[in-house]
């Protein structure tokens, strides 16, 4: 994960029924607890929704009087929820009692888990050219194995000889630095020994957030040099096996507190803020000069880059619909949230129940949106991360311990199962799952 998105100013909380309007929205049923979406046809599958969607718009169209949320329920597929794996993740010298839990619930909440193969509880798996190390990430695969989520790796960061640092060593405070453009064909083949250690991990994406593509001379993201790395270790994947998913670009959804407070505001916006056209641009690029790709991968968060939440917690979620839709808009591959990390006013409490249900609200709207997958970042409480987690520390015999977002993906896991619709609302600070109607 990127540098994390800090407050400047602490916003106003506002939970009148302005901020927690009581919006009701529907999203689709038919979901087992052991589908595996990523598994097939992610391309047909966004066109047969986007097909079903143009039905079920019409349809609404016809009972709009009665409709208290202006989009249509999204038909018969449902997001994918998983987690994002980071250092303190199940650490195997903790207490066996507690990693045993917080692995309970990996196996019983979460369908899909991503690792990154250098940092984030991976170290070095190349520290000299022609050397492979892969205990560490050895160790997060089977985690993954043993818990029965579907693995996905992500392919970042680049050991330090692929970024003028010295064979054998590691420097991890340049762990955000891209690889060099001499170096890509290396990285691309460190990829493809990453693909045939872990013949069962058949989803991967191509770097993390444009980690060291930035221009700052241009003040724009190098998009260009990203795609050339992306399109490089996308051709090595597929020569290798022509059935691996790949894709990208992973770029973090920057936004602004409006217009005026970036140089380069796009035309989406709402009460949560201003999208930046950089990344937007970033995106299309992408999308059109990729040798090829799987689905889409960005994340983010509901706060702005310069005031951090400029309304309630859930009124901003209003931005990860937004960018769903847009994103949707764009191109048909699968749209992949990477990280979720929805925030919360700072003197709230990130761990509290009302955390729980804005981060639930959020995978609702991204699952509306037209979204397929989103991963969690941080499964473990932090005290340095002010956002949800599935379980407590696991330092401690007794921890491991459910979180309170675990009971809610829990009942709407169950909604999901028997083949009911979710709709859901917001009443007194309170996200309702199938509230009785007046």
């Amino acid at each position: 994960m990127g540098s994390r998105l800090t407050h400047v100013s602490q916003a106003v909380a506002d939970r009148s029924a302005g901020a927690h309007t009581a919006d009701i929205m529907e999203s689709a049923a038919g979901r087992g607890r052991h589908r595996r979406p990523m598994r097939v046809g992610p391309a047909v599958r966004r066109r047969r929704w986007r097909t079903c969607a143009a039905v079920t718009t019409a349809v609404a169209l016809l009972v709009v009087v009665v409709t208290l949320y202006e989009t249509p329920p999204r038909p018969a597929q449902a997001v994918e929820i998983g987690t994002a794996l980071t250092e303190r993740s199940v650490d195997a010298w903790n207490p066996e009692p507690a990693t045993n839990r917080a692995k309970d619930i990996l196996r019983n909440v979460t369908e899909t888990a991503n690792q990154h193969i250098m940092g984030w509880g991976a170290l070095n798996p190349a520290p000299a050219p022609g050397e492979r190390s892969w205990e560490s990430l050895d160790a997060r695969v089977r985690l993954m194995d043993s818990t029965g989520v579907t693995p996905v790796i992500t392919l970042c960061c680049a050991p330090d000889w692929m970024k003028g640092g010295r064979p054998g060593e590691t420097d991890w405070n340049r762990i955000e630095v891209a690889p060099d453009r001499a170096h890509y064909a290396d990285f691309a083949e460190l990829a493809v020994d990453v693909a045939r250690r872990y013949p069962q991990v058949r989803d991967f994406v191509v770097w993390n957030e444009l980690k060291g593509f930035f221009d700052p001379t241009n003040n724009r993201w190098d998009i260009e040099s990203y795609t050339e790395l992306y399109n490089t270790v996308y051709r090595a994947l597929k020569a290798y096996d022509p059935t691996l998913s790949v894709g990208g670009p992973y770029v973090s959804i920057d936004s602004w507190s409006n217009a005026a407070s970036t140089s380069d505001p796009s035309s989406i916006s709402g009460p949560w803020g201003t999208l930046d056209q950089r990344v937007l641009d970033a995106v299309d690029y992408w999308l059109a000069h990729a040798d090829g790709a799987d689905f889409i991968a960005v994340d983010g968060t509901n706060a702005t880059r310069d005031e951090g939440l400029i309304t309630s917690p859930a009124a901003s979620n209003g931005k990860f619909s937004a960018t769903t839709r847009w994103l949707v808009s764009r191109t048909d591959l699968p749209v992949w949230w990477m990280e979720l990390y929805p925030d919360v006013l700072p003197h709230e409490d990130a761990r509290s129940t009302y955390a729980a249900d804005v981060a639930l609200d959020a995978i609702l709207r991204i699952g509306d949106a037209g979204g397929d997958a989103i991963f969690i970042w941080q499964p473990e409480s932090d005290p340095r991360f002010h956002s949800v987690a599935l379980w407590d520390s696991t330092a401690t015999p007794d921890g491991g311990r459910p979180e309170p977002l675990v009971s809610r993906l829990q009942e709407l896991q169950e909604i999901w199962s028997s083949g009911s619709a979710v709709r859901y609302r917001w009443e007194d600070d309170r996200l309702v799952l199938n509230p009785v109607q007046p």
